[in-house]
């Protein structure tokens, strides 16, 4: 079995890329993808680790296209070249207004009678800071108001919440998959049912602009937080992601979106077969040749 949807402490996962394949070689995995949050940082010290199991690098984007009126939808990049350029240039900007929102956002808290300060959140960031760093900052400082990071997502810092605050730099859909494939990668999009966009109309955008393929295999459930899913909704929207794959094209992926051993969904926990990595090998060389 197969895990490629992983994050690492370079964004807000806990534990380090050698703590993770460790986990994951125990879990009796044989293949897993790193995909932190806008950051190839454990991806590019993949190379020189030394591991039992397959390591893909990955990536997951965070997209804001104001063109299309999607915010805040993710894509996974698999199998891309960590140490690309343009990926880096483009990262490297992003970084600094990921930071200026992060900024906004604890600002915005403090209006609203939080008392936390931006150096409160980053200890908490061994890589690039979070939302779930600020949420862990409000936890340790408000413990009796606060008992989790999905708690402090749904009362301020989701979407539409009071101390929400959108990036005015940002990937636009279109350039994040571009991106992916210069950087020789396959892009993904990521647990397409939290989204509340019209389902039908995303993958056709996405398979428009040369998305390779959906994860098909989530856990709604355990990664849901303080939002409503069920096992049937697990179910149904497994079996309505895979029909859409088989109609529209789209390869298929799957993964745990693993942050913390008690946090979501179980490592290697949802039975991803490894036939979507093969299928996924097989995309990649017909690019080549």
């Amino acid at each position: 079995m197969i895990d490629l949807h992983t994050h690492t402490n370079s964004s807000d996962g806990t534990l380090s890329l050698a703590e993770l394949v460790r986990r994951a070689e125990s879990a009796g995995l044989s293949a897993i993808a790193i995909t932190d949050h806008d950051t190839v940082q454990s991806a590019r010290e993949i190379a020189r680790l030394q591991s039992k199991i397959e390591v893909i690098p990955g990536i997951e984007f965070s997209v804001y296209d104001n063109k299309l009126d999607y915010i805040d939808i993710h894509v996974l990049g698999l199998f891309i070249g960590p140490e690309n350029e343009k990926l880096h240039s483009r990262l490297s900007a992003l970084e600094i207004e990921r930071e200026n929102q992060k900024k906004s956002i604890i600002k915005k808290l403090n209006e609203l009678g939080f008392i936390i300060t931006f150096e409160d959140a980053k200890k908490f960031a061994t890589g690039s800071i979070g939302r779930p760093h600020i949420a862990r900052a409000l936890i340790e400082k408000y413990p009796e108001e606060f008992h989790s990071i999905s708690e402090c997502f749904d009362k301020l810092l989701d979407q539409g919440k009071p101390a929400f605050k959108t990036r005015s730099a940002f990937f636009c859909l279109d350039e994040c998959i571009d991106l992916i494939h210069g950087a020789g990668g396959l892009a993904f999009l990521a647990h397409p049912g939290f989204y509340k966009y019209d389902l039908e109309k995303l993958l056709a955008d996405f398979k428009r602009l040369g998305g390779d393929g959906i994860e098909s295999v989530y856990d709604y459930v355990s990664n849901a937080g303080a939002r409503k899913f069920n096992e049937e909704d697990n179910i149904m929207l497994r079996k309505q992601l895979q029909q859409a794959a088989k109609e529209m094209g789209f390869l298929e992926s799957g993964g745990s979106d693993y942050h913390a051993p008690n946090k979501g969904a179980k490592l290697g926990g949802l039975g991803v077969p490894d036939n979507f990595l093969k299928k996924m090998k097989m995309q990649l060389h017909k690019r080549k040749l």
